[in-house]
């Protein structure tokens, strides 16, 4: 198995730590799609998940989203908070 370092982050090139919804196209770059993304990396003794959007197996995107995109965990919290806000505040 491959594993990419990157950012003080370690991701394992495998299904269980990269997700691509290759159904799902967000954007293109030069006329290639680029597909919703999920890398969950290793940062010490902790998994930080991330996603963005990245071409098929490109290991450049993956680097680009383990430097600049969301953490999944700060979304979902916001997106379960916004989902409750009916109910009651956050």
């Amino acid at each position: 198995m491959n594993t990419l370092f990157h950012n003080g982050l370690t991701l394992p090139l495998s299904d269980a730590h990269v997700y691509q919804r290759r159904g799902i196209i967000l954007a293109y770059r030069n006329q290639e799609p680029l597909h919703f993304t999920i890398l969950r990396c290793q940062e010490g003794s902790e998994v930080q998940t991330y996603f963005g959007a990245a071409r098929v197996d490109s290991i450049q995107d993956f680097k680009t989203i383990m430097d600049y995109g969301d953490k999944f965990e700060i979304v979902n919290s916001w997106f379960n908070c916004h989902q409750q806000r009916l109910e009651t505040p956050c």
